[in-house]
């Protein structure tokens, strides 16, 4: 069963009882829908994003992640990162930086990462952004640039992706790497009471696939 998405709704969609918790609508839809659902959630407000329940007919598009979860917070769906890419180049983040795990989550707008996985993305990203004047600090965000007297359409925005645990590599659409509304790189090192959340910003246009059943996450790019 697919239900529609638009941009205004696709940031809320954490607020569906999609958990994992046994009231939730996945639990209570498992006889029926078999414990998956999926969302592709758009990038702007003249796009359509989309809610399905079940999996999908046809996952060979997909590339997939195991899904990990925490006895006592059954509630929540986390996934294991492995490094990051920036222009097509690893990082070569050691895979302990992100041993406690990352939290899925549609209702947190923006990515946390772990200190030294945020510091090597910053310094990476600023390193394929030379042409542009770095910035000042915003609110949560630390690597900004001034854009001005260029038009968005026209800049130029090293691909970033994330890797996964298993090999599953996600690039991120335009719209998930930097925060246009602050000119800034749309990520933020995650603090001792805040841990790694990958945010529904860097969801966007990727349709990505809880089968809490068998514990897998599935990522289709370019899927709205």
């Amino acid at each position: 069963m697919r239900f529609p998405l638009h941009a205004g709704l696709g940031t809320c969609l954490g607020c569906y009882p999609l958990d994992g918790d046994v009231q939730s609508l996945v639990s209570q839809t498992a006889a029926t829908y078999g414990k998956a659902f999926s969302y592709c959630l758009p990038a702007t407000s003249s796009t359509s994003g989309f809610l399905t329940l079940g999996t999908p007919n046809d996952t060979s598009d997909f590339v997939t992640t195991p899904m990990l979860r925490v006895k006592d917070y059954l509630t929540f769906y986390n996934v294991l990162l492995q490094d990051i890419q920036v222009d097509g180049n690893l990082l070569g983040i050691s895979p302990s930086v992100f041993a406690a795990g990352s939290l899925m989550d549609s209702g947190t707008r923006i990515t946390t990462l772990p200190l030294e996985a945020y510091s090597a993305l910053s310094s990476a990203f600023k390193a394929s952004m030379t042409q542009y004047t770095e910035a000042p600090p915003w609110s949560v965000f630390d690597t900004c640039f001034d854009f001005t007297g260029v038009e968005e359409d026209n800049l130029t925005i090293p691909p970033v992706a994330l890797v996964f645990d298993g090999g599953a590599i996600v690039d991120l659409d335009r719209s998930g790497i930097m925060d246009m509304s602050a000119s800034c790189l749309a990520f933020y090192a995650a603090t001792a009471d805040y841990g790694s959340v990958i945010g529904n910003l860097q969801q966007r246009t990727v349709e990505v696939l809880h089968d809490v059943g068998q514990s897998v996450f599935g990522f289709r790019k370019g899927a709205c």
